[in-house]
């Protein structure tokens, strides 16, 4: 009886010990991305390891709401211990936390990484989207690059190769105008760049042109050189005055021309590859292809995304962190997350045969990411406070240009004197 009793406690003291040994972290990420993604990968990673567990906040709505919470905990010092940052707004949240001492150098946790790690899982125009005054602050998880979703139908009875979209934004504009003349219910093309909800296609505009949104130091507009942001007006423009874009049509409804049959292309994000099928359910055949660029030597795309930050200052909780950010940054993480999603995968291994590299011969729908690999750029964020109004003021001037309310010029000056007013807040 004894000896049960003290085997029995043994057991129970074990048990405790075992229990203390794991740490958990807590992540935060928006509120689509938690259901789509990260709770299928969080219950992966919890039951491959026992030293980790991990657990997720309420969900932001947004990448902007991220941002905010991400503030608002630092001022309170209730952060998680780590989250997923969008690109484009990692820059000023890395700069004030770092100020503070709440978020992690992970420079350093790649520094102690085995000889060849890093090489074999990423590229380093890949990790600089992580980046901020050459430091590693995030890993990128999701990255996308816009692309075109086309009906093949359509192009082929407007007389277009369904096969391959023209190259040249003259030859399709020129195909969208072919499609649109079809029928009075089809339209020829969305590219919603007036009713987007970031500043996402705008900077496609620019950097399509071989421009950039910002200078190196990231403290001075760059997009009005060489008239950059005037040609990206005067594009915008053109798409309503050929008629294969209507500004009066929301994008939601856009959308629903599109997934409907009634739009020959749509321009969005490789994220939403996974819906449009779904939604689209065979009614024809939906195909993605590359974007459609000026400048083929210099153009780039800007990468939407996000990157995965370590925000908490406890160590054992940083090497926690740290490892499931491994994880999910990934070859196994990134298969997942590309399958599910559509995203371009951040990590080279995951390309491989046995991975996507097999799923892509089969699926040409979702290998367009992989194909615009090397188009993968920055999306720039403004310093200051001020990203979200700048975006919201630029957007109603091209709104303006597009519907001929103001001229290209006119609404160029504009953008720059509202970014330079506002980013110096």
């Amino acid at each position: 009886m004894l000896k049960q009793v003290a085997f029995a406690t043994t057991i129970a003291l074990a048990m405790a010990a075992a229990a203390e040994a794991k740490v958990t972290i807590t992540c935060l990420t928006t509120a689509g991305h938690l259901t789509r993604q990260h709770e299928p990968l969080m219950q992966r990673f919890n039951e491959m390891q026992e030293d980790v567990e991990v657990v997720y906040a309420a969900p932001a709505k947004d990448y902007s709401d991220v941002h905010l919470k991400l503030f608002r905990a630092s001022a309170t010092n209730t952060l998680p211990d780590c989250a997923f940052e969008a690109f484009n707004q990692l820059p000023s949240l890395a700069r004030a936390l770092d100020a503070r001492g709440q978020i992690a150098d992970l420079g350093e946790l790649i520094a102690k990484e085995d000889k060849g790690w890093v090489e074999a899982n990423y590229t380093d125009k890949m990790l600089d989207l992580g980046r901020v005054d050459r430091k590693q602050y995030g890993m990128p998880f999701n990255a996308s690059v816009i692309q075109w979703y086309y009906n093949a139908d359509l192009v082929k009875q407007a007389g277009g190769d369904p096969d391959k979209l023209p190259a040249s934004w003259e030859g399709l504009i020129e195909l969208a105008r072919k499609i649109e003349a079809l029928g009075p219910d089809i339209a020829g093309m969305s590219y919603a760049v007036d009713q987007w909800g970031d500043d996402w296609p705008f900077q496609v505009l620019i950097l399509q042109q071989g421009g950039r949104m910002l200078n190196d130091a990231g403290d001075t507009i760059a997009f009005d050189q060489n008239d950059h942001h005037v040609n990206a007006m005067k594009l915008a423009r053109s798409l309503v005055e050929a008629g294969v874009y209507d500004p009066n049509v929301n994008q939601s409804d856009q959308f629903g021309q599109f997934t409907e049959g009634r739009m020959g292309m749509y321009a969005s994000s490789p994220a939403g590859a996974r819906n449009t099928q779904e939604r689209v359910g065979g009614e024809f055949d939906l195909r993605s292809s590359i974007f459609t660029v000026w400048n083929d030597e210099a153009g780039l795309l800007p990468s939407g995304g996000n990157a995965a930050i370590i925000t908490t200052q406890d160590p054992e909780k940083i090497a926690a962190a740290w490892k499931y950010i491994k994880f999910l940054t990934g070859p196994e993480g990134q298969e997942f997350a590309a399958k599910i999603t559509g995203y371009l995968p951040t990590n080279t291994g995951a390309r491989a045969p046995e991975r996507l590299g097999g799923y892509y011969d089969a699926n040409p729908y979702y290998a367009t990411p992989s194909n615009q690999y090397d188009r993968a750029g920055p999306w720039a964020g403004y310093p200051g406070t001020q990203s979200e109004k700048i975006w919201r003021d630029q957007k109603s001037v091209i709104r303006a240009v597009m519907l001929g309310e103001k001229t290209p010029e006119d609404g160029a000056a504009e953008l720059v004197s509202i970014a330079e007013k506002l980013m110096k807040r």
